[in-house]
């Protein structure tokens, strides 16, 4: 008996559990991050398609007049955001693909995959994207600066590099995020 009296009094020296969250909780947490990283990508989609149906629009009213450098960098700037578009519904269509009814494990370990395809996503397509983007627009600058009044290309200059160092700083921290997850999830493994 003297082992069971020990056992009981490790047992009533425990801290009293802070588990507060129900596992419909916990469900529903995971459905509406679920919900979140779907709404990213679309969002993503959206943004990207949006700019790109532009981009577009505008090559062919330039380019049916003569193709120069300007019509190379708008091609350059389309090709990176069409290639980024099928990244990302790639990406939708293997999320979709994670069935949340699997054990734990199975559905970490097949969230790590996704996550490792994301990071592929960031630390190689992304960067080789992003350049072939800057190169494009910077195509761009010569006839900008032809065409536009100084004070306008100075603004086109500033808003325009401007927008990608703001956006890499906003890559930069999605790609942190999701980084966390990868190792969170290749933990549970």
């Amino acid at each position: 008996m003297k082992t069971f009296e020990n056992l009981q009094d490790i047992w009533n020296q425990q801290p009293a559990s802070n588990i507060t969250k129900t596992s419909a909780e916990l469900i529903k947490k995971g459905e509406n991050h679920i919900k979140k990283v779907k709404s990213n990508h679309i969002g993503t989609i959206a943004i990207i398609g949006t700019t790109t149906v532009l981009l577009i629009a505008y090559f062919i009213w330039i380019a049916k007049y003569s193709f120069t450098i300007f019509t190379t960098g708008l091609s350059l700037m389309i090709c990176t955001m069409l290639l980024r578009i099928i990244l990302e519904l790639i990406s939708i269509k293997k999320f979709n693909a994670l069935k949340i009814e699997t054990s734990l494990l199975e559905y970490s370990k097949n969230a790590a995959s996704f996550y490792t395809w994301r990071k592929s996503i960031h630390f190689i397509a992304t960067p080789i994207i992003y350049i072939v983007y800057t190169i494009g627009f910077s195509l761009l600058i010569p006839t900008f600066h032809e065409q536009f009044s100084t004070p306008f290309f100075i603004y086109l200059l500033v808003s325009g590099y401007g927008f990608l160092i703001v956006f890499g700083f906003f890559l930069r921290r999605k790609l942190k995020h999701e980084m966390s997850i990868l190792s969170f999830l290749k933990n549970i493994e």
